[in-house]
């Protein structure tokens, strides 16, 4: 120990002489720390932190699905068998995520809540902020009990922190709802990433509006609940899945209408079982699981090649400074001292410069996670983000631990070389006058090389992703969407199906009677909104699926001149007009793709397809027509089949109203915000916005993934510059005496000048070659389907003119990193260097 003591007191006098070294070597590794650290917090936070519950590795959670989907949700009839299962579960809970409106026709606002069961808090031992949660016998007949507890962030937000909250009521889709209780500040609801702002028991459903109603509770095809449980002592969850495979069994026997489907018309027969996962693989939606995984992998090895490239500026700089040291070394060897004591002493400055570093990147990181929030672009329809990136004590263990294993591993080899030098030679005077340099050092050079060519890599990355992104726009996925405003439509439980349809033609009258407005449609589902797609089972005639195909096609409900609004050309037949009204044959329209897919004469027109939701069928409906393909659904490699249905045959309680100005978009919002509300003062206009702002919430994760490999290419340009710059800036501090006798015997300082960047810049041209071949072979990873979309989106993996950037870039930038020192040494004055020590 006292041993230790005087290795770290010697450590710290050595670097206070050379505060410089010590400056550039920490803000060096605190960045490729910083980086690594936010993004490991964001990764703890979506993988690795439990859900703020009691004993969470003791719940499980349950998914009815059949082969093709496993992982969706249950009827409230299965989930009254499943929680009778005393041998397995201490309790079983449930829980649905909607959308409700909150407040009156003044201040409505939309909201994120959960349906749940009674014991939904108690199971999870979560107790309330203030007040209570629901109690059993709130939870026993539907409608009698109009209670809700809120979340903190919405007490804060709506209600000014009110400490009697407790008592006030609420008015939820219209409904009155006593407040009981605020759930504490750390939770915020089961989906992770989305805050929930208001629980409400199930049996409260059928009362929220006719899209609900009492058929949730007692329909067994209706499936529409998440399932929690916690397994009692002793039990496992071996036990569990055992358990619920017999259940799926006797389920499928019991109830063959429901557990038992035929596939799409076909003879083939789908069977539901129970999947039984534990917590820890549901913090993300399982079915999400392969994608977000490949994403993570992704980054992770991106931002450790920045890492890689921080580490070698520590090796490089301690191999650099080994020059300056070698008479020091000499000196304290021929004293006797051990080669073992020299490698422990020079270990101990190096991890005492990457701990410094630690502490410098966990700051960064603090910095960096706020920072990346920024970024989240304002969400509409009442979405609010819960990421909680704080940094607990795995992050932590992971950056002090990395940066003690940066500091030895990446110590050691300048060390093992600084402790065996020539002692004679070093203790010559004047012997390290032609000593240094590049040639001298071919593990310093290789570690240049190194770094440029990881530095071109990612900045190649950056380059193809940037240009991939810019690809990403409306006009660019095959619709236009520069002058349109949206506005989300959600009607009360007194629009029947006349009444609705007459409300749209209406609305639609007054909109188009504004000025400034060209064109009036609707849409279930808005392209490029965060719910941009929708599925649906359908047959198709003279068309028979293979095994374990699945006939779940994307699909929309829009009305008259969607496809003229959204200047989608339709290639043949027609659109949706007023022929197509309630009582009229059922019609369809697809799209090129759908096509192609499902009939091999290649022609749509006048064939039918058919429509099953749950055990009805809907009327046979003839496709009139085919439009053009475009990325609507998701930025497929390849367009995906699509259909459409007529809103006018369709009793729709939610749609958008899609408009196209003449003008400017956004002087035309508070107007058609006006048309609505004079119709009906319940419907909240507050996400009445334009369509590109809808779109963001689209765009973010593939925007979050461009800013993330940016930031990893300008970091590791930024990396690469500095170890370059602080090599040759030491390596001509250590040459000083040569440069001074050089001058002295008549040099020109030009030549000098062309001789120090030349020495640079060559080993930046191995490194630019060395990156290209990598680059070349590694970005097909990106332009591969890992994502089951086109992460590089309109430009090849091959780019000749992002590659023509990269290497210009990264050339002007390393240039400067050699000029800058190199010319310094032209200033040299030879009287000086030549009594420099």
């Amino acid at each position: 120990m006292y041993t230790l003591l005087q290795d770290l007191r010697y450590a710290v006098r050595t670097l206070l002489k050379k505060p410089g070294f010590a400056l550039i070597v920490i803000v060096t590794l605190a960045l490729g720390i910083g980086a690594n650290t936010a993004v490991v917090s964001i990764v703890n936070a979506m993988l690795f932190r439990p859900r703020p519950v009691a004993q969470p590795e003791r719940l499980v959670e349950l998914y009815v699905g059949d082969a093709n989907n496993p992982y969706q949700t249950g009827a409230y009839e299965d989930f009254l068998i499943f929680r009778d299962q005393p041998e397995i579960f201490n309790g079983l809970a449930a829980y649905s995520v909607d959308q409700f409106k909150l407040g009156g026709a003044e201040d409505v606002e939309q909201v994120w809540g959960e349906a749940v069961s009674g014991n939904y808090f108690e199971l999870l031992g979560v107790n309330a902020f203030k007040g209570r949660t629901f109690l059993p016998e709130e939870d026993q007949t539907p409608g009698t009990h109009p209670v809700a507890v809120i979340s903190h962030g919405l007490w804060q937000r709506r209600f000014g922190s009110n400490p009697e909250v407790v008592g006030q009521t609420i008015t939820l889709n219209h409904q009155p709802l006593t407040i009981i209780g605020v759930a504490p500040p750390q939770y915020t609801g089961m989906i992770r990433g989305l805050a929930i702002e208001v629980w409400i028991p199930l049996m409260m459903v059928p009362r929220m509006g006719p899209q609900y109603g009492i058929a949730r509770l007692n329909s067994r095809g209706n499936s529409w609940l998440f399932m929690v449980g916690r397994l009692r002592p002793g039990a496992t969850l071996e036990q569990a899945r055992a358990r619920f495979d017999l259940l799926s069994r006797q389920l499928r026997e019991a109830y063959p209408e429901h557990w038992r489907e035929k596939r799409d018309g076909s003879n083939e027969v789908s069977e539901k079982f129970v999947t039984v996962l534990p917590e820890s693989e549901t913090r993300i939606h399982p079915q999400a699981h392969s994608s977000v995984y490949a994403a993570i992998a992704l980054i992770l090895v991106m931002i450790n090649l920045v890492m890689l490239i921080a580490c070698m500026n520590l090796a490089g700089l301690l191999l650099a400074r080994a020059l300056g040291r070698r008479r020091e070394i000499a000196v304290r060897l021929a004293l006797g001292a051990g080669r073992v004591r020299i490698v422990r002493q020079l270990l101990t400055e190096s991890v005492l410069l990457a701990l410094g570093a630690g502490v410098a990147g966990t700051l960064l990181a603090m910095w960096l996670t706020n920072l990346l929030m920024a970024f989240i672009p304002a969400l509409p329809e009442g979405i609010r983000l819960s990421i909680d990136l704080r940094l607990d004590w795995r992050v932590l263990a992971y950056t002090f631990g990395f940066s003690f294993l940066v500091g030895v591993f990446f110590g050691l080899v300048p060390a093992l070389q600084t402790s065996r030098p020539d002692v004679m030679a070093s203790l010559k005077e004047g012997s390290e006058v032609f000593t240094g340099g590049y040639a001298q050092s071919r593990l310093r050079n290789g570690l240049i090389v190194a770094q440029v060519a990881l530095a071109v890599l990612l900045l190649t990355c950056v380059g193809l992703a940037a240009r991939s992104l810019r690809n990403i726009s409306p006009t660019r996925l095959g619709f236009d969407s520069a002058n349109l405003v949206v506005a989300p439509l959600t009607l009360e439980r007194q629009y029947d199906r006349a009444r609705s349809q007459e409300f749209y033609r209406q609305l639609a009258e007054r909109t188009l009677a504004l000025p400034g407005v060209r064109t009036v449609s609707f849409v279930d589902v808005v392209p490029g909104g965060l719910l941009g797609r929708q599925r649906s089972s359908i047959g198709i005639e003279g068309y028979g699926p293979s095994a374990g195909e699945s006939m779940e096609i994307d699909n929309n409900t829009i009305g008259p001149g969607y496809f003229k609004t959204m200047n989608l050309p339709v290639m043949q037949g027609r659109d949706f007009d007023e022929r197509d009204r309630d009582g009229a044959p059922c019609v369809a329209v697809v799209n090129e793709s759908f096509e192609r897919r499902y009939f091999a004469d290649g022609r749509a027109l006048g064939k039918h397809l058919t429509k099953f939701v749950s055990s009805s069928v809907r009327p046979s409906c003839e496709i009139v027509g085919v439009v053009r393909d475009n990325r609507l659904q998701s930025l497929q490699k390849e367009p995906l089949p699509w259909f459409a249905f007529p809103l006018q045959q369709s009793h729709e309680t939610r749609m958008v109203m899609l408009v196209q100005p003449t003008g400017a978009p956004e002087s035309l919002v508070p107007s058609v915000r006006r048309a609505i509300q004079t119709l009906d003062r319940n419907i909240p206009v507050s996400d009445v916005l334009t369509l590109n702002d809808t779109f963001k919430p689209f765009l973010f994760m593939y925007r979050l993934f461009g800013i993330v490999v940016g930031a990893c290419g300008v970091l590791a340009v930024l990396l690469a510059s500095m170890g370059i710059y602080g090599t040759v800036s030491y390596v001509v501090a250590q040459r000083t005496r040569e440069i001074g006798i050089r001058l002295a015997l008549g040099a020109n300082r030009q030549n000098i000048l062309g001789l120090m960047i030349r020495q640079g810049m060559i080993r930046v041209l191995y490194g630019l070659g060395v990156g290209l071949l990598l680059a070349l072979a590694l970005t097909r990873v990106l332009a591969s389907s890992m994502f089951g979309v086109d992460i590089l989106y309109g430009v090849s993996a091959n780019d000749p003119l992002t590659y023509v950037l990269v290497s210009a870039a990264l050339l002007l930038v390393t240039l400067l990193a050699c000029y800058i020192p190199a010319r310094a040494a032209t200033k040299v004055d030879p009287l000086v260097a030549l009594r420099y020590e």
